[in-house]
């Protein structure tokens, strides 16, 4: 099989762009922490509110990776559908991507 190489790479460029264009804000439960990704799981805002002073090392840490965890997890779901829109194929898990 023979793939069309400008074809391909004009799609993953386009691909890229919209994975740029995704965005997703994620907000902790008590709004101690606000954390903005985009599609390509880079972290482009993090804001904490006021509660975040109140709380310890260990409840900062853990809403963080929450949070955190939460926003990437939508991108990448975000991510797969921006895929299946372009390509019609629906793929499975790919770890590092979706």
């Amino acid at each position: 099989m023979f793939f069309n190489t400008p074809k391909l790479t004009q799609q993953l460029q386009e691909l890229m762009e919209e994975a740029r264009r995704i965005l997703i804000t994620k907000e902790s439960p008590r709004g101690t922490l606000r954390l903005t990704v985009n599609g390509l799981q880079q972290v482009l805002e993090v804001s904490f509110g006021p509660g975040a002073l109140a709380l310890d090392r260990g409840e900062l840490a853990a809403v963080v990776r929450d949070t955190f965890n939460e926003a990437l997890a939508e991108a990448r779901r975000q991510l797969k559908e921006e895929v299946m829109k372009m390509t019609g194929i629906n793929l499975p898990h790919l770890p590092g991507l979706f």
